[in-house]
């Protein structure tokens, strides 16, 4: 007996099988799709210059990382890097310092964990 007359004899075999494919496919769709996360990190934001009141944009994930890679704890009076004068005078326009506290909070236990592996010479 060949594929086809057990199928034609045994319906619900084919439905089941279908069946189990479409379910597969929702749940790896649901657990594939983008988080708000990622989302976020995309985001423009629009950085201003303190001295020259120059606007610029960028990724909030590239601003997020030029702090990550920073000593920490970040300091909130220092600003992002100017692409004209190179100096440390841009502040987002909206949300600078609950940025800046967030990331500081988010290293403070490694900076911890760091500081008891290594504690600082006397």
């Amino acid at each position: 007996m060949n594929l086809r007359e057990s199928m034609n004899k045994h319906p619900a075999i084919g439905w089941g099988v279908a069946g189990g494919i479409l379910v597969l496919s929702v749940l790896v769709y649901f657990f594939n799709r983008p988080r708000n996360e990622t989302n976020e990190l995309v985001q423009a934001v629009t950085i201003r210059c303190a001295e020259t009141g120059k606007e610029w944009t960028m990724p909030r994930g590239a601003m997020e990382k030029q702090l990550m890679l920073r000593a920490f704890p970040v300091n909130p009076e220092e600003g992002l890097i100017n692409p004209d004068t190179g100096k440390p005078t841009g502040f987002p326009v909206d949300d600078w310092n609950k940025t800046v506290k967030r990331i500081n909070d988010t290293r403070a236990p490694l900076a911890q964990k760091d500081q008891l592996k290594n504690p600082p010479k006397k």
